[in-house]
């Protein structure tokens, strides 16, 4: 191995080596640490600094992982009735794992080189994203121009006892309000949200939400949705309307930069954004 080999691999080997120790302590397996590991590219063999399709899917598949066990992680907190000594040795493990996962990062605004707008795969989506430990991760399909996510949600979301807090319910018809207006090829941003709470939403039982586009009115768009329980889905729990806005070409640039705006030549309605242009539920300025 060359000296200029080894200068470039020490970065790697010094996040190797805190990832390592931070699962020993944990008393985790060792080969654990090949999926935290971020993928680790030479220079040499990434011209353009793109991941290939098999690496980005591999870190892909680990950052849901991880986003996976810190839910699990999160449930646990929230759930334990361990004593002081065990919630602060606890606290310190997990302290120590930060090292492994602060080595690089990206800034507040800057794309998550793990998403796909095009594939309108959003892993960091506090809603709908695998890899966000803050996620419900809302699963969600779209049939004939209904879009229905399915959750089940458990104590991290609490509000009344027993129950999903009223915040949640209008962050996930949110979600699927904004969705189902980008599946429609119209991207608009959320201008106004109402949502009307019918009976308490429990907690750990399968829910389906679903919304769908009931008006468009040139750059304004109205989707309308509900949270039911999956065994009742006739009998909505709480009912939802949004009215979202399509930006113009130079308010997307403005507010999303890299994920751009639409060429001058893009096919479409004039002053509308392709949805693949615009990132899934953001908060309006239009």
């Amino acid at each position: 191995m060359t000296d200029e080999t080894t200068r470039r691999q020490a970065p790697r080997k010094r996040v190797d080596d805190a990832v390592d120790a931070a699962l020993d302590e944990l008393g985790l397996p060792r080969q654990a640490a090949a999926q935290a590991r971020p993928a680790w590219e030479e220079p040499s063999t990434v011209a353009d600094g793109m991941a290939t399709q098999r690496e980005m899917a591999a870190q892909r598949d680990a950052a849901a992982q991880l986003g996976a066990a810190l839910r699990a992680l999160t449930d646990a907190s929230v759930r334990t009735l361990a004593p002081t000594a065990t919630l602060l040795d606890v606290a310190a493990r997990i302290t120590q794992c930060l090292p492994a996962l602060t080595a690089e990062q990206r800034d507040v605004g800057e794309p998550a080189p793990l998403d796909d707008p095009v594939a309108k795969l959003w892993l960091y989506n506090p809603v709908i994203g695998q890899a966000n430990p803050i996620a419900p991760w809302l699963e969600t399909t779209l049939v004939d121009g209904v879009l229905t996510g399915r959750a089940t949600l458990g104590l991290p979301y609490q509000g009344p006892r027993g129950y999903l807090h009223g915040g949640v319910s209008a962050m996930m018809l949110d979600q699927v309000l904004g969705d189902v207006v980008s599946a429609s090829g119209r991207s608009g941003l959320t201008v106004s949200l109402s949502a009307r709470y019918r009976r308490p939403v429990p907690l750990l039982a399968p829910l389906l939400v679903v919304g769908r586009v009931v008006e468009v009115a040139d750059r304004k768009i109205t989707a309308a949705g509900t949270i039911a329980l999956e065994s009742e889905p006739d009998q909505p729990l709480v009912e939802g309307v949004g009215i979202f806005v399509v930006p113009r070409p130079d308010q997307a640039a403005r507010l999303f930069g890299a994920f751009g705006a639409p060429a001058p030549d893009t096919p479409g309605t004039p002053g509308t954004v392709p949805s693949a242009a615009v990132p899934p539920n953001q908060p309006s300025t239009a």
